[in-house]
């Protein structure tokens, strides 16, 4: 009994969300935002730095697409 249940604990942890890409959040700054303000209020998330990079991806890609609308 103690043994089946450890392997359905250990089969729901490793059924948990994966952690986002840079990409995955320079495809949806609202998130990244979110995910650095929670970084910057102290709480500890494992995705601070991709989120940061993906954020920061994200502003790249929306200057990139205003310079070329200016020409």
């Amino acid at each position: 009994m103690k043994r089946s249940a450890l392997l359905v604990a250990l089969g729901l942890v490793g059924c948990g969300a994966p952690e986002r890409t840079a990409e995955d959040f320079a495809a949806d700054p609202d998130a990244a935002e979110a995910v650095v303000a929670a970084c910057g209020a102290g709480r500890a998330e494992r995705e601070c730095e991709a989120a940061r990079q993906g954020l920061a991806e994200a502003r790249r890609q929306a200057r990139m697409r205003v310079y070329e609308r200016a020409f």
